[in-house]
């Protein structure tokens, strides 16, 4: 006993004595324009403008405005005409809205064009066909609490990506947006042809993220609720920047997992950064009712 005790010391003072002071040099930061970016079918483009903010630094974050972009010149075109996206407010920028001169087609190529600071950034998107869903039904988890699923045969041929989105529209609960939880995003890689079932969490609406927070049950639709799902077919490149997206957002908050880059459509570009989704939808509507 006195042995294994003396070795178990002797291990400890060996593991102790072995620790040694590491100093991480960080790169430099350097401030990128945030494009954020998309057109839909039957839609004409929106775009979102900021500047990043360091990670390590005292950004106020109940001031957003204090990063955003005004003065951009915004443009997208469809190979034969050209749209000038508007500011909402000139006085503030980041949301330009695109008019009604360039509306989102299936099987069109959308370029994005953003000019600011002498230099012009560009990015290209394809309206993709639609892929339907082909029934929506909800599963019970927690009293009047569940998921909703979905049925989905997926068409064969490799290279198809996705995308989930859902919105209630309740009366007490009108939810503004079409939003998507974490990892929204699925390739056909391992489902390519086959029919199968699937559900995701009800994401948060991008004005209410706090509010999303601090709600108990935040990942579940409940009885009574009337929900749109809006499910998107994306390209290779609109599915990277978004899976790459979510893997960064949750190794950040675990030091044991390695942190992932995100795939910004822009390429390796050091002053620019972000993504041009062009969206191609499918829309249902799942009304909760009691149990039968």
């Amino acid at each position: 006993m006195k042995i294994t005790n003396y070795i178990l010391i002797i291990v400890a003072s060996l593991l102790l004595s072995c620790r040694k002071n590491v100093e991480v040099k960080l790169p430099d930061y350097k401030e990128r324009l945030v494009v954020e970016a998309n057109i839909e079918t039957g839609k004409s483009a929106v775009a979102l403008l900021s500047w990043s903010v360091p990670f390590f630094g005292n950004f106020d974050y109940t001031t957003p405005e204090k990063a955003f972009v005004k003065g951009a010149l915004v443009t997208v075109s469809d190979g034969t005409l050209v749209d000038t996206l508007t500011e909402i407010d000139p006085t503030t920028g980041y949301i330009y809205l695109g008019t009604s001169k360039v509306i989102g087609q299936v099987g069109k190529t959308y370029t994005l064009k953003v000019r600011y600071n002498a230099k012009e950034y560009s990015v290209q998107s394809t309206i993709l066909n639609p892929v339907a869903l082909d029934s929506l039904y909800f599963k019970w988890e927690l009293d009047s609490l569940g998921f909703i699923w979905q049925h989905f045969k997926e068409p064969a041929g490799l290279g198809d990506q996705y995308r989930w989105m859902a919105k209630r529209l309740n009366v007490k609960y009108q939810d503004l947006f079409f939003a998507s939880p974490l990892f929204s995003v699925f390739d056909d890689k391992f489902v390519d042809g086959k029919t199968f079932d699937f559900s995701y969490d009800r994401g948060p609406q991008p004005d209410k993220i706090q509010q999303w927070r601090d709600e108990s049950n935040r990942a579940y639709f409940s009885l009574g609720d009337t929900v749109a799902v809006r499910f998107n077919h994306i390209g290779k490149a609109e599915y990277d920047f978004f899976y790459t997206y979510y893997q960064n957002k949750t190794s950040n908050s675990n030091p044991f997992s390695a942190p992932t880059n995100i795939k910004s459509m822009f390429g390796q570009s050091q002053d620019v950064f972000g993504a041009f989704i062009a969206y191609s939808s499918t829309f249902d509507t799942l009304v909760i009712k009691p149990k039968p």
